[in-house]
């Protein structure tokens, strides 16, 4: 439950939709960040604190892509990125400047460091369960800069997932900041207006 303007929302699609068709556009930014918050990033945290696991930190970092990728789908990116997909649209414009570097892909092409993230560790977890190019790396003091690094062994890119989930933190601030700074008339605001009410509008939504 979460208070917006005065008013109570549940933050479920479809026990808010109707509340949400009379909401002006600031309101629907506040009611995505609450439930982007209640639905990824608490429940990322809880993930975090459970110390001593690997594969922990593999659930954190699918949960984080997917976030990215949900994101990436309500931003309208830069024009000069048009061919971009919106998954490294998103990580481009709001997190670490490092993802645009290069690595050595399987087939021996260089890519962005975040085309490594969306097809090796992405969609490697979201279908097969596993980092098919690359590798995580657990940082001793995961506060220390710098979190993307090329894989020592050659196998495309290592990434630290405990920094990768505070870049995340930051990019959903940034995103949301900038988002209310543009406005509604703005190419970003009316990319989210659209996904949003397209979202908002589905039938037979239980969560």
């Amino acid at each position: 439950m979460a208070e917006i303007a005065g008013r109570p929302f549940t933050l479920f699609w479809d026990l808010d939709r109707d509340r949400l068709a009379q909401a002006p556009f600031n309101e629907r930014v506040a009611w995505l960040r609450a439930r982007i918050t209640q639905t990824l990033l608490e429940p990322l945290d809880v993930l975090a604190k459970a110390e001593g696991s690997v594969f922990v930190w593999l659930a954190t970092t699918e949960l984080i892509c997917a976030g990215i990728e949900a994101l990436g789908g309500l931003c309208g990116g830069s024009e000069k990125k048009g061919r971009q997909t919106s998954f490294c649209r998103f990580v481009d414009d709001f997190m670490h400047g490092d993802f645009s570097k290069t690595a050595l892909d399987h087939s021996g092409k260089a890519r962005s460091y975040c085309e490594h993230l969306q097809e090796y560790f992405r969609n490697g977890l979201d279908h097969g369960f596993a980092v098919e190019w690359g590798r995580l790396w657990i940082a001793d003091d995961p506060t220390a800069p710098g979190y993307l690094r090329r894989s020592p062994s050659g196998d495309g890119i290592a990434v630290c997932p405990q920094r990768l989930l505070e870049d995340f933190r930051e990019a959903v601030d940034k995103y949301f900041k900038r988002l209310l700074s543009e406005g509604v008339t703005s190419m970003m605001g009316q990319r989210f207006s659209d996904r949003f009410e397209l979202i908002r509008t589905q039938k037979s939504r239980r969560s």
